[in-house]
């Protein structure tokens, strides 16, 4: 066995600069704030100009070996860390210069026994640049390893774990309800007791109410702005910028104005009703660019500030909107046909509707299909309304139901799986100071550490499941509120729209005698109700 110090000084090196980048670095995570440090690019240019200012590797063969992609976790699924290994085996290298100790690997336990035994043994020296670590810089051939190793390692993992701390922060806060962002929504203030927490600005809200309330009317969007414009009030990125804020707008210096998408972007924040909906984006895994979230990954927290405007106004507003741009794109959908020939009905200017089949044919059934547009509107909003009723008085018995014989929660069983993983940790560190005390044998710590290493995978697994699962409990639930938030919503129009009609009715066959016949679009299916006009 050769000691490191004696190879630096007789031997020419052969040095191979392995570089390693995966996505556990924060800088390919999706971290809102992108580090070079850990780039291929930068390692690279560091590793070079260490060995440019060692006159010790003067003129001696480099050579380069990268996986990118790859995890440091394991060390045997890496095919240029797994080349390079083989080549210090056949004494084709006896220099490797890593950037830290984490991009050789970050199993402390293996990286030691590299560290230890394997490179002395094949007369390899060992440096981790960022570390100030230098085999041949230790005295009588000893290594330093595992404790260097283990501290570093230690170093790196707090790093990482205080970025995925804020990343868990900021999902608890949300689940809380607490309100994260520089400025306050428009219509509201950040309270002086809390800054996390909205309060209501009475002259913003009473112009976030005066836009809902347009909306529901059936002002476009474009004469909401316009009106708003006219009347000189100023726009929420105004307000802002009078605030004080330094956030670069891309009409700097020029005076901003209501637009048709600010307004669009009000009417559709359900924020107004009081419940927090945050975490609707999020950083993608490569640059750092905000993307969308599915919708079943926003938190949305009820009840955590005053409202400015009731739910069922919301919806109505937002129903309002996709009626606007339904409207813009294509007519409103006929939903009469003939109970005879099965043709859709004629809307004639005077408010009634007819089959024309009457003037091609008049001993036709179809001469007796006539009937007031307005009256048969009133009679299938009054079906819809019922229906709706029916689906509230369900949807009550069946949460009472679910509620009485629904054994331990979910959200239980989490609690118990984590309290169950952070014993098993508590154990495993326990070991490992008696292991790095010198209390145990090597060949025990090991196999002790396969043991946890199994036990933490099968919790982690069920951990992983029963989250799963309230996911999808939460996403049914969720559903189910939003439909009967809608059926509420239903219950207070005073008149049949557009949204009803896309939603819920694929159509009504009018028969003589008034009688309509309303065939509904219930979870994928038909289902058919009568009506009678008077």
């Amino acid at each position: 066995m050769y000691a490191a110090g004696s190879i630096a000084a007789k031997k020419e090196y052969v040095v191979c600069l392995y570089v390693r980048l995966s996505i556990e670095d924060d800088d390919v995570s999706g971290s809102a704030f992108k580090t070079e440090s850990g780039s291929i690019t930068t390692q690279r240019a560091l590793l070079h100009d260490y060995i440019k200012n060692r006159k010790e590797f003067e003129g001696c063969k480099v050579i380069e070996k990268c996986d990118d992609g790859f995890s440091g976790t394991h060390f045997d699924n890496r095919p240029q860390f797994t080349e390079m290994i083989e080549l210090a085996k056949k004494g084709k290298i006896n220099c490797i210069i890593v950037k830290d100790f984490s991009r050789f690997g970050r199993d402390y336990v293996e990286l030691g026994n590299y560290l230890e035994q394997l490179f002395p043994f094949m007369g390899v020296r060992f440096i981790s640049v960022n570390d100030n670590y230098d085999s041949a810089e230790l005295a009588d051939g000893t290594t330093g390893g595992l404790d260097v190793a283990f501290k570093n390692l230690i170093y790196d993992y707090y790093s990482r774990e205080m970025s995925r701390k804020q990343r868990i922060a900021w999902q608890r806060m949300a689940e809380q309800g607490q309100y994260n962002s520089n400025c306050a929504l428009y219509g509201y203030r950040k309270s002086e007791e809390d800054k996390h927490k909205l309060v209501i600005e009475p002259e913003e809200a009473a112009v976030v109410r005066e836009i809902f309330n347009m909306k529901i009317a059936g002002t476009g969007t474009t004469l909401i702005a316009k009106a708003l414009n006219d009347r000189g009030i100023p726009c929420p990125s105004e307000l802002y910028r009078s605030r004080g804020d330094t956030r670069q707008w891309k009409n700097k210096g020029r005076k901003c104005y209501w637009t048709a998408c600010k307004v669009e972007s009000i009417i559709r924040d359900e924020k107004y009703t009081g419940t927090m909906v945050q975490l609707k984006t999020k950083l993608d895994a490569v640059g750092g660019k905000q993307v969308s979230r599915p919708k079943e990954e926003w938190v949305r927290v009820e009840n955590t500030h005053e409202p400015i405007i009731t739910y069922p106004q919301y919806i109505r507003a937002v129903s309002s909107l996709k009626q606007q741009k339904a409207n813009e794109s294509r007519k409103k959908k006929n939903i009469y046909y003939c109970g005879c020939c099965g043709r859709a009905l004629f809307n004639a200017h005077y408010g009634t509707i007819f089959c024309k089949q009457r003037s091609f044919k008049t001993d036709s059934d179809c001469s007796d299909i006539e009937i007031n547009k307005h009256d048969a509107d009133m009679a299938v909003l009054a079906s819809v309304k019922k229906e709706a009723e029916i689906f509230l008085d369900r949807d009550k018995l069946s949460r009472q139901v679910i509620k009485r014989n629904s054994p331990l929660s979910v959200s239980d069983r989490i609690n118990s799986t984590m309290r169950s993983i952070e014993a098993a940790q508590k154990s495993w560190i326990a070991l490992y100071d008696k292991y790095a005390d010198g209390k145990l044998e090597r060949e025990f710590f090991l196999n002790e550490k396969k043991q946890y290493d199994a036990d933490m995978e099968k919790l982690e697994e069920k951990l992983a499941a029963l989250r799963q699962a309230q996911e999808e409990e939460e996403s049914e639930q969720e559903g189910s509120q939003r439909k009967a938030d809608q059926a509420m919503a239903f219950l207070e129009e005073e008149e049949l729209t557009e949204d009803m009609k896309e939603k819920l009715i694929e159509k009504v066959v009018v028969y003589p005698g008034n009688r309509l016949e309303i065939i509904w679009k219930f979870e994928g299916h038909s289902a058919s109700g009568m009506a009678l006009v008077k």
